[in-house]
């Protein structure tokens, strides 16, 4: 009878767990490792050159404005309904409380707050690679392969976006499996659910799949840390919900609207229109996303054999990190709307392109391995640095401006309500008269249901309410737009929405808005709409 025990053998180098005593190779990695600011510093750079005034778009301003609103004190899917997760809203609110103890702008410290968070996500792809592959240079390549994703550096300084902190809590969660940490791969499995959920079927998947692989002996205790991990924040948020009454509103939000409401888009709907979109969003390092989940999945194939696991006994877990790639492209499959879909995806790419790395450079001298971990990681860097220097613009200076120069043409107590358009009420700190601004993804039905009189008595009782400015987004619908008149006109535009002023107002205000907003009589827009 065999009497191997349970438990790794903690007097191997390659099995000591993180905690111990023990001087193994991976324990003097851990400690002070300079590896560690080094990416830190160059994920900064990178980010601070994209710059922090870019645009800010319809779905960036949502999650602004439900920062401010946070802020303000109230909770999550009170201050404006939304289909993302709590912490969407929460984590935003963290930046805007910061800004306004510090006397800063709130949008751009919700900025400066997410890029902190995108530069700690490198910084853990770092230590994932690090500590699995024991190697510093297996650690670096899977931090630049994280660094040179254009999609993740855009939202970085150009948040605030949920699916910046989402990625956060995926590598970490990751990490956590690396040490089994089983309790801590729950919580921060949990947290990045909450951000996002669909982040919940690739990091859940790899989790429990790491479980099975490795908690030899006591699986069922393992799982059960898992669990009880998981269901630590969303205790902390459910008495605060509780509390706040806003349970309902919560489940309407997090989980019921979704369920019912929303309409699967498949990804294979239109192949050659995701190609372009993920072409423009990640550019050149497309390439990089397509070809680390391929080999991930090769080198998880070869992690199997019992050579590789005596040569390489990190990669055990490998397989566990494939299970939670095909879940993630399971869902992906299911459920597609752009580029930012795929965020759930990164880490694993990522950690692809370090794994074939590291089995690659095996059988390389020490300083081999230090040079061409170190060319690669240089050559992404570069790849980071042009996107983030030729991308960048200051489109959210323009769009103050615009915001300013209608504003300065009403009272100081002017009233705007937005129709897919939250970003003037971020940027002049106002708030919208309810909590319904997006009308799309299942939201409009939700809106039937729930509204009296649907979405035309919600229409009718928005003009009723007279608010002085409605702020219409870019892409709303003319019969939507019709819906406002005759009682609002069409006064001008802004980068990625338009104004509608209350006709009562008068004609010397009404000509001042137009002047203000750019108005211009041959647009479509200035014509009466039909319903």
């Amino acid at each position: 009878m065999s009497t191997r025990p349970d438990r790794p053998d903690t007097d191997r180098p390659d099995t000591v767990r993180p905690g111990t005593d023990r001087r193994s190779g991976l324990a003097r990695l851990r400690s002070g490792d300079p590896l560690v600011l080094v990416v830190a510093a160059v994920s900064v750079v990178v980010y601070v050159l994209h710059g922090f005034h870019g645009a800010l778009t319809r779905d960036l301003g949502i999650y602004s404005y439900a920062g401010q609103q946070v802020a303000e004190g109230v909770p999550p899917y009170l201050g404006v309904l939304n289909r993302a997760g709590p912490l969407a809203h929460v984590l935003p609110g963290v930046g805007a409380l910061v800004a306004r103890a510090g006397g800063f702008d709130d949008l751009v410290t919700m900025r400066v707050v997410f890029m902190l968070m995108a530069a700690a996500a490198v910084c853990l792809a770092y230590l994932l690679g690090r500590d699995l592959f024991r190697s510093r240079a297996g650690g670096l390549v899977t931090a630049s392969a994280m660094l040179a994703f254009h999609g993740f550096i855009n939202y970085a300084s150009n948040g605030p976006r949920e699916k910046t902190p989402m990625a956060l809590f995926v590598l970490g969660a990751l990490w956590a499996v690396t040490h089994r940490r089983w309790f801590t791969a729950g919580v921060l499995t949990s947290l990045a659910t909450l951000c996002l959920q669909t982040a919940f079927f690739s990091t859940f998947t790899a989790v429990v799949a790491a479980v099975l692989l490795l908690a030899h002996g006591e699986r069922l205790r393992s799982l059960v840390k898992v669990a009880a991990g998981g269901l630590v924040p969303v205790l902390v948020l459910g008495v605060w919900f509780a509390l706040a009454g806003s349970l309902r509103a919560t489940y309407d939000g997090f989980y019921g609207i979704n369920r019912r409401y929303t309409v699967p888009n498949p990804l294979t709907t239109d192949r050659e229109l995701v190609w372009e979109d993920l072409q423009a969003a990640y550019g050149v390092s497309v390439w990089l996303l397509l070809a680390g989940p391929v080999l991930l999945v090769l080198v998880s194939l070869a992690a199997v054999s019992p050579r590789a696991r005596t040569a390489r006994p990190g990669l055990a877990v490998l397989p566990a990190m494939t299970a939670g790639l095909a879940a993630g492209l399971w869902w992906i499959l299911q459920e597609y709307d752009a580029w930012a879909d795929l965020f759930p995806l990164l880490p694993f790419a990522a950690l692809g392109l370090g794994a074939a790395y590291a089995v690659a450079a095996h059988g390389l001298a020490p300083r081999w391995q230090a040079a061409s971990a170190a060319a690669l990681a240089g050559a992404a860097v570069v790849i980071a640095l042009v996107y983030a220097v030729t991308s960048s613009d200051d489109l959210l200076d323009d769009q103050r401006e615009a915001t300013r120069a209608v504003l300065a043409a009403l009272p100081e107590e002017a009233t705007i309500t937005s129709v897919e358009a939250p970003q003037p009420l971020v940027l002049t700190g106002r708030t919208n008269p309810t909590r319904y601004q997006m009308f799309r993804s299942g939201l409009q039905d939700y809106m039937e249901d729930t509204w009296p009189g649907g979405l035309v008595g919600f229409q009718e009782d928005l003009v009723a309410d007279g608010p002085d400015l409605v702020a219409v987004g870019e892409t709303v619908s003319r019969r939507w737009r019709a819906s406002l008149q005759p009682e609002y006109v069409y006064v001008g535009s802004a980068p990625f929405w338009d104004w509608y002023a209350r006709a009562s107002l008068g004609d010397d205000t009404i000509a001042d808005l137009r002047t203000a907003a750019g108005y211009d009589a041959d647009d479509p827009l200035a014509e009466p709409l039909v319903p």
